[in-house]
This record gives structure tokens, sequence and C-alpha cells, in this order.
């Protein structure tokens, strides 16, 4: 058991530069270019951040939160304690995803307003 999971973990570790990228979070520097990183480069790559953490994190945890949830619904269906406790979750889900995207907001309008950009505000809000 213990060489099996050294053995998945080795794996993983071996193929995780294949998974795991920063080209495109890091806007300035790479690719053989000149290095010109100013302030409008540090908030691009913070939007860059934000929209792989929003993107890329939280709508696969709350996709698969919910699954989770909808499943204990399913399979407890005669058990009022179980299907109480996972609405409550469905909607603790719910309440947290709206918290995500609402700072997602707050932060692509301050982001709007300290860069220079000649797109309007839903182009700016759509880009990642």
């Amino acid at each position: 058991m213990k060489l099996k999971l050294s053995t998945s973990l080795a794996t993983l570790l071996i193929f995780s530069p294949l998974f795991v990228s920063a080209a495109g979070l890091v806007p300035c520097g790479g690719g053989g270019d000149e290095p010109s990183c100013d302030f409008n480069q540090l908030m691009i790559m913070v939007n860059n951040i934000i929209s792989f953490l929003l993107f890329n994190i939280a709508i696969p945890l709350a996709a698969l939160g919910f699954m989770i949830s909808g499943a204990i619904l399913v399979f407890n269906q005669n058990k009022s304690g179980a299907i109480n406790a996972a609405k409550s979750r469905m909607w603790d889900i719910l309440v947290g995803f709206f918290w995500i995207l609402s700072g997602f907001l707050l932060v692509k309008v301050i982001l709007y307003s300290f860069l220079n950009t000649d797109a309007g505000f839903t182009t700016f809000l759509m880009e990642n």
C-alpha cells in the first residue's frame, strides 16, 4: 500500500510540470521578450490570477459540491436529516459562490479604473 502511494506521488510529482504552468498568468518577460514589467503589467497579472482562481478552481469546486449534495439528496430520500443537511450545504455553496462572484466583480471594477484600456467595461469584464 505504501509502495503504491509513494509511486503515485512520485509520478504526480514528475508529471506536474505538464499540468502546472504560469505562462498565462505572468504577462511580462517571457518567451525571450525584453522584460518591461510596470504597474499595468502587475495589474494584468493580478487580473489573470483572479480569473484563474475563479474560472479554473471555484466553478469546478462549486459544481462538484452541488453534485455531491445532489447525490446525497438522491440516495437519502427517506431521511429528513440528510435531506436538510444536503439542502443547507447547497445553500451554503450558492451563497459562497455569490460572494466569490461579487468579489470578482469588485476586483474587475478596481482593475478597470487603474488600467489604461481602450476597451469598454463589458469587454474588460469578460476577458480572462
